[in-house]
């Protein structure tokens, strides 16, 4: 066959196969759930067994190979729950019908296909799913640091429509600060502090939760300068407690009363002290200069709330906290 006809064939066959193509692949990809359905309170035998067609092409998908179909697994469910109008009372009855297949596909298949999977139950947005999330941040639960970010991040961002009873919200708290200190990532970490400093302000978690996430908070910091003194935790997790301190300050703090921050402020000045008496590394650079970073954190904090004395200042106004400008991140 000369060359010339190779090229024409090769071109006719390329031309066909796109022209083909999308029909097939949109098959094989699947697409979102109807919207009357996830608008439903309720769900039929028919809407039941729609959903569970539904799933089953989504884990199918995700055990795929192929990493495009793999997000395409991803992307049916998340559009499905984000993108579209969902009623709050479907989600724990979709989530009650999906998490047990991709419960299997996050401990038994690759991290990617794994990932795309905790993608999907972080837009589930529901106590089942939390929850979920809460104990995938555990070493013991997760051994791979990459997923544990992953589903740390997704409690860092909280977003869920649903309000959590008090039960719900301190059973999440208690897995988070029992697993944050078993952490050994700094960014695993980090992100671990995060989701406790979100659940301290968010709206959907009860004042009494708030109060023990904001205790949680205090109390997880605290250890680990702590053990960052005493040797026993990488010097690498003052980055945590850094990021951490930084965050409360961006996002807690506009949220909060003046009398929850300076009661916050008040219960870390031991551990803020603490932080300025570490002895700084000699090496690496950039380890160095993220206990410059920590000391000019703890150096706002101190004078911002602390009047540079150690004593909260500020008083129980109910109003929001205005917040000082957050200190540069590494």
């Amino acid at each position: 066959m000369s060359i010339n006809r190779i090229i024409i064939v090769g071109f006719v066959a390329g031309v066909m196969a796109l022209s083909l193509a999308p029909d097939a692949r949109d098959q094989q990809l699947g697409s979102k759930l109807s919207e009357k359905i996830t608008q439903s309170t309720t769900v039929d035998q028919s809407a039941k067994a729609e959903i569970t067609k539904f799933i089953d092409q989504a884990i199918k998908n995700l055990n795929s190979t192929d990493p495009l179909t793999v997000r395409s697994g991803r992307e049916m469910v998340v559009s499905s729950m984000t993108k579209q109008q969902v009623n709050p009372a479907f989600r724990p009855v979709f989530a009650a019908m999906i998490l047990p297949d991709l419960k299997k596909v996050i401990s038994s298949a690759s991290a990617f296909q794994a990932t795309n999977a905790l993608e999907i139950v972080k837009a589930l947005q529901c106590p089942d799913s939390i929850s979920f999330l809460a104990e995938q941040t555990a070493v013991k639960n997760q051994p791979n640091s990459s997923l544990r970010l992953v589903a740390a991040g997704g409690l860092a961002t909280l977003r869920t429509p649903i309000e959590l009873t008090s039960g719900q919200a301190d059973g999440v708290l208690k897995t988070l600060g029992s697993n944050v200190i078993k952490e050994t990532d700094w960014m695993v970490a980090s992100y671990d502090l995060q989701a406790i400093c979100t659940f301290s302000t968010s709206p959907q978690v009860p004042k009494a939760s708030q109060a023990f996430a904001r205790t949680a908070l205090v109390n997880a910091l605290g250890y680990f300068v702590t053990q960052i003194r005493k040797g026993t935790v990488q010097p690498e997790m003052i980055r945590a407690v850094n990021r951490s301190l930084a965050i409360y300050m961006r996002d807690q703090v506009p949220l909060a009363t003046q009398a929850d921050v300076a009661a916050v402020m008040k219960a870390l000045a031991t551990t803020l002290k603490e932080i300025k008496n570490l002895p700084v590394p000699s090496k690496p650079e950039s380890l160095v200069e993220a206990y410059t970073q920590a000391n000019k954190t703890v150096d706002t904090i101190q004078k911002t709330f602390l009047g540079g004395t150690g004593s909260a200042s500020g008083g129980a106004t109910g109003k929001p906290a205005t917040p000082p400008p957050p200190p540069a991140k590494k």
